[in-house]
């Protein structure tokens, strides 16, 4: 309960001293870099990018057509935001593609906020 306390004061305090010091708007997130729309070549790996600013920690995830993606043997999300296809596919064995709307979403204990929308698309043939 004292821990409690004394994080919560902690937590005050600071909010108090952040426009002394001229870091009112840290506390917000906002995007320095977003994801782009890209063209995606089959078996290739691709990068999409996503840098925010604010109060640590920030946490960042990644969507695709608004559905949470999980780390797996494809998919690398970077301690910068930045997510890794290691091997783009516009269609795998079990009916998923990587192709689709993508967005970067951080938060941290003030807010959350949502990329724009970046659209992967495979190359043509």
């Amino acid at each position: 309960m004292a821990t409690d306390w004394r994080r919560l004061a902690a937590r005050l305090l600071g909010l108090l001293l952040l426009p002394l010091f001229g870091i009112t708007s840290g506390a917000e997130l906002s995007f320095t870099l977003e994801p782009s729309d890209i063209i995606a070549v089959q078996q290739q790996p691709l990068m999409l990018h996503c840098q925010v600013e604010g109060i640590p920690p920030i946490t960042t995830q990644w969507r695709r057509n608004g559905v949470l993606l999980q780390e797996d043997q494809n998919h690398a999300m970077f301690i910068n935001g930045s997510l890794l296809i290691g091997c783009f596919q516009r269609s795998r064995s079990d009916g998923s593609s990587d192709e689709g709307d993508y967005e970067c979403v951080a938060q941290n204990s003030f807010g959350l906020v949502v990329s724009r929308k970046a659209k992967v698309q495979a190359a043509s043939k």
